[in-house]
């Protein structure tokens, strides 16, 4: 099993930032068009905060995004909504994830 999971989709990157940040993005898997960035990463474990504060600082104005970061060893998402200038996080059990899927479709 890897240690984690990453997925993200980002709203309102220029060509010339995603440029800038490109080389130095902590990804394998990733998708740039339209000034929109996804993300998709499985391995070891990772330090996205310095990618979302390249991101914050170019995303142009009224650009938004976010990024799961799933760490499958401890079974805990944490959730980062990024908008320009800033990022901001949310830790979610799991358990509290699933739970609530499962509720939904009656299970």
């Amino acid at each position: 099993m890897e240690a984690v999971r990453v997925y993200a989709d980002i709203h309102g990157l220029s060509p010339e930032a995603y440029e800038e940040i490109r080389h130095s993005m902590p990804f394998d898997q990733v998708v740039y068009q339209n000034t929109i960035l996804n993300v998709d990463f499985e391995g070891h474990y990772i330090d996205v905060e310095p990618f979302l504060n390249d991101v914050a600082r170019l995303l142009s104005p009224g650009g938004w995004g976010k990024l799961d970061y799933i760490d499958q060893i401890d079974y805990a998402l944490t959730r980062y909504v990024i908008v320009p200038g800033s990022y901001r996080h949310v830790d979610v059990h799991v358990d509290a994830v699933v739970e609530g899927v499962n509720q939904e479709a009656g299970v």
